[in-house]
């Protein structure tokens, strides 16, 4: 057979169904849902920071956040994505009007209970100077229309070019004039984050950035941030687990229906610990015995150390010993409630080890530090990988530091008791 006869034949591979795209718009719509989630927690970090002074918020109620206020009024969020290439919100993106007529109507059935109301979007609203000589772009700028409102006793006194677009959205609303300018007068639109740059503004600037998250890490922070997030998920979606919520006697649209209290949260009541710090159940009580930044006894831990025939870790044992130190009054001066408790877990597992290893490892009459230091460490390895929960992830050298900080205190030995010069036995 010659080569001719013989014909190359193309062979149709088909994609992997696992490996290729999909346009399901499905995910992007809860992406969507989830920046909504997010900046509820924006919120939430914005009154424990201390620059809102809300109560609670309420998700999925009338708005997308109702955000009650000691006044007892209420401030209305809109919360709206949109893709880059729709261009900058204008008063005639669909959106931002329909938005604006959810607030007149909220304002028209529950008067005398709104205070002001928030359009928040990841993308940039429009931006005009007043110097443009574009009218119709001039009057459907949102800044500069609520800037013209607020500087009008009411609808009357407006001037083209915003009496005209204004018009138009009253008409296109079909609000009175004078709802629709009170709702202007107290609107608001703010820029948020991006939706690529959400999960990282929360980390590291809105929860991070509060003094009470300042000493957690990279991981259990994040962990705490999803924790928020899924907390605000599941207050927009009638997860309801109030029994009462099967009993007649609860009427509901009251304070009381079950399905309204699901939906808020209230500020004080959130913990901002991660689920897996939460969940733990061992506590070691009382304050700390360690005392910091207070001076020390010199040559108590040399002389331990020496007479457990393990001289030459004196200046490892040092180099720990002030780093811990130093890492431990760092976490105090950050919230000096939780640096207590976690100093306080921190050395009675430590010492506890060491104690635990004294026993096993003791010699009457003869050196058993070099014994003792090697099974501490090992001790303290297995600490450091399997009990994060227990010591909030500290690492190898801040617990090996802590033993060099309880040697100085006298809680821990490496040889047979003796008299420290200088000191106690």
């Amino acid at each position: 057979m010659c080569s001719g006869d013989i014909q190359s034949q193309e062979v149709n591979v088909h994609a992997r169904l696992n490996t290729t795209a999909s346009g399901d718009p499905g995910d992007e719509t809860e992406r969507n849902f989830r920046y909504q989630h997010q900046y509820g927690v924006v919120l939430l970090a914005a009154v424990r920071r201390g620059t809102f002074n809300y109560i609670a918020l309420y998700c999925e109620h009338h708005e997308d956040f109702l955000a009650e206020r000691p006044d007892g009024l209420f401030d209305g969020y809109q919360i709206k994505t949109s893709r880059p290439e729709n261009g900058a919100w204008t008063l005639t993106s669909a959106a931002l009007t329909k938005s604006i007529g959810r607030f007149v109507d909220l304002m028209t059935a529950f008067p005398g209970q709104l205070g002001m109301f928030v359009f928040v979007s990841n993308s940039d609203v429009d931006s005009v100077t007043l110097a443009s000589t574009d009218e119709k772009r001039r009057g459907r700028c949102p800044g500069l229309m609520l800037e013209h409102v607020k500087s009008c006793s009411d609808a009357n006194a407006m001037q083209p070019p915003f009496r005209n677009t204004f018009d138009s959205l009253a008409a296109e609303l079909g609000a009175e004039n004078a709802q629709l300018f009170e709702v202007l007068g107290r609107l608001e639109i703010v820029k948020g984050p991006s939706r690529e740059d959400f999960d990282a503004a929360l980390a590291q600037e809105h929860i991070g950035g509060l003094a009470e998250c300042a000493h957690l890490a990279p991981g259990p922070l994040r962990e705490l941030c999803n924790d928020l997030v899924a907390r605000f998920h599941r207050a927009a979606s009638l997860f309801v687990v109030d029994p009462d919520r099967h009993l007649a006697k609860i009427p509901s649209g009251t304070t009381d229906d079950p399905i309204i209290t699901a939906k808020r949260i209230v500020i004080a009541d959130v913990a901002l610990v991660p689920r897996s710090k939460a969940s733990d159940t061992f506590r070691y009580q009382g304050p700390p015995t360690i005392s910091l930044g207070q001076p020390r006894p010199k040559r108590i831990l040399e002389q331990k150390l020496e007479r457990g025939g393990v001289g030459a870790l004196t200046d490892y044992m040092k180099a720990r010993e002030q780093a811990a130190e130093y890492h431990f009054l760092e976490e105090q001066a950050k919230d000096p409630l939780w640096a207590a408790r976690h100093l306080r877990q921190v050395e009675e597992a430590v010492h506890g080890e060491c104690l635990e290893s004294y026993m096993a490892r003791h010699t009457p009459e003869a050196p058993f530090g070099q014994a003792m230091f090697n099974d501490v460490s090992a001790r303290l390895r297995t600490l450091e990988t399997q009990r994060k929960d227990l010591l909030g992830g500290a690492p190898y050298e801040l617990l090996m530091g802590t033993a060099a900080l309880l040697t100085d205190d006298c809680r821990v030995w490496w040889s047979d008791r003796f008299q420290i010069e200088g000191g106690e036995e």
